[in-house]
């Protein structure tokens, strides 16, 4: 009989307009979920439309207690709060230039810093840079947003989830570069949502990634990753249903592998436990 403990390494929760941990968290639970991520959204996707730390600190509880709702249920949580690139396109549409926007992000980092020393959260994510075309100015911003979190890597021992671009090797090399310039450490620097390609290149420079279940398929799996998770990258939002996965769907598919011989139960622990324990330092079941 197949037993494997599922976890889902980054997704998002909103009980304002979707499922909200504790729905999500009684089901996955249900098909053998031990771990999930749960990455805070952009404030305004909660309604805080302000650019302001008190929105940050808004999204910061709201992600607490979240947490606490899906740990009740019996899941292992990890706590992500973070300034999407995304957010600095959207300050850039508010009239906020850099002289304005970054005292705004230093009271925020300051925010997620304190809320690291107090065990409020557990890693610092999504940062990193626009996987769509935006302007360079918004580019060079959004890097210098992953570079201050990478700092905090360094600092605190946290994992940082990235979003990137999938450049492949450039994209790779370059997040080693950064974090080795910072002297942060590599193991808890996760490329998120990572496709092929990029993937080879990570675990080719030793960086952790997720894959996105949906493209989790045959040639992905056939490889034997060393530093793969997966994820689900759930949304939430019932506005954009085929926009990402149910984080049910993670042991759909990597049953269905399991069963066609495509990948092998050893492989599929080290993915779905052994790296989250290691690279988010997480509790074990």
């Amino acid at each position: 009989m197949l037993y494997v403990l599922y976890s889902d390494a980054h997704l998002h929760v909103n009980p304002l307009k979707g499922l909200g941990a504790e729905k999500i968290a009684k089901k996955f639970r249900s098909r053998g979920g031990w771990f999930i991520a749960i990455v805070g959204l952009p404030p305004y996707h909660y309604g805080f439309v302000e650019p302001s730390v008190e929105s940050y600190r808004k999204v910061l509880d709201l992600v607490s207690k979240e947490a606490a709702k899906a740990e009740e249920r019996g899941l292992e949580v990890s706590r992500f709060v973070g300034v999407h690139p995304a957010e600095i396109d959207n300050y850039y549409r508010q009239g906020l230039k850099p002289e304005k926007l970054l005292p705004l992000l230093e009271g925020v980092f300051k925010l997620f810093e304190d809320a690291l020393k107090n065990g409020l959260v557990d890693g610092i994510g999504e940062v990193g840079r626009q996987h769509y075309g935006t302007s360079p100015e918004r580019l060079v911003f959004s890097e210098m947003v992953m570079v201050r979190a990478l700092v905090l890597v360094r600092d605190y021992g946290v994992p940082v989830q990235l979003h990137l671009e999938q450049g492949g090797f450039a994209t790779a090399y370059s997040v080693k570069t950064l974090a080795n310039l910072v002297k942060a450490d590599l193991g808890k620097v996760v490329m998120h949502h990572v496709n092929l390609e990029t993937a080879r290149w990570a675990e080719e420079l030793d960086i952790p990634f997720t894959a996105p279940i949906k493209q989790f398929n045959e040639e992905y799996a056939k490889r034997r990753w060393r530093y793969c998770m997966l994820e689900s990258d759930f949304l939430d939002d019932p506005s954009k249903p085929g926009a990402s996965a149910y984080p049910w769907e993670i042991p759909d598919v990597i049953e269905s592998l399991i069963k066609h011989g495509l990948l092998s139960e050893e492989q599929a622990y080290k993915m779905l436990l052994d790296n989250v324990i290691k690279y988010f330092n997480a509790k074990p079941p």
